[in-house]
């Protein structure tokens, strides 16, 4: 398997993440670019241009990171990144509020990075931090679900809350959430979530 990423992608670290955690990563090449210059041919892979893209080992090729993990976390079954049962609706519930998440962070990232003064959406961007705040309160009072064995639904909101202190280091997002810090500071530690650190 061949999986494309960028260091600094949130959404490509969750690939990798669960690449790792299911125990595969000596058998996923990993291959790092930088989506924004459109490298050749890359789109003839992925349309949209974005990260992170599988090849699997038959020529499938899968992109968005839920259908990418998913399909990693089938590779391995047991590892239990993606359980049977209503914990697998609880897993996908709690990767869904992970992917929330990102989408706004990002999305409050390239409206601020790509427009200034006037040509600034403040409500747009108002909205986006709204969305992050209220997951960030969910996943407060919902923290003891977060607890037992690693699934992709702990992995995304990890990422999501890593990517917070990347590009959001300003916004304390542990203020008042002493259960979801207590919870992240433990889950930083895992040998995936440190093997993919994005660069300072």
């Amino acid at each position: 398997m061949k999986l494309y990423f960028s260091a600094a992608s949130p959404y490509a670290r969750k690939a990798r993440v669960v690449a790792i955690e299911a125990g595969l990563a000596a058998k996923v090449e990993m291959v790092e670019i930088n989506p924004w210059t459109d490298p050749a041919g890359y789109r003839d892979l992925n349309p949209v241009g974005k990260v992170p893209t599988l090849v699997s080992d038959d020529g499938t090729v899968l992109f968005e990171s839920t259908i990418v993990c998913q399909y990693l976390a089938t590779q391995a079954p047991a590892s239990g990144l993606l359980p049977d049962g209503a914990a697998r609706w609880q897993a996908l519930r709690l990767d869904a509020i992970a992917t929330g998440m990102l989408d706004a962070s990002v999305n409050a990232r390239v409206e601020t990075l790509f427009h200034e003064g006037d040509k600034l959406s403040q409500k747009f961007v108002d909205r986006q931090v709204w969305s992050v705040n209220t997951a960030l309160d969910l996943l407060e009072r919902e923290a003891s679900a977060l607890d037992g064995k690693v699934t992709l639904g702990q992995i995304g909101v990890g990422c999501a809350l890593a990517y917070r202190d990347f590009r959001f280091a300003a916004d304390d997002w542990r203020k008042g959430r002493p259960k979801l810090a207590a919870w992240f500071a433990k889950f930083a530690e895992r040998p995936s979530m440190q093997q993919t650190r994005p660069p300072a």
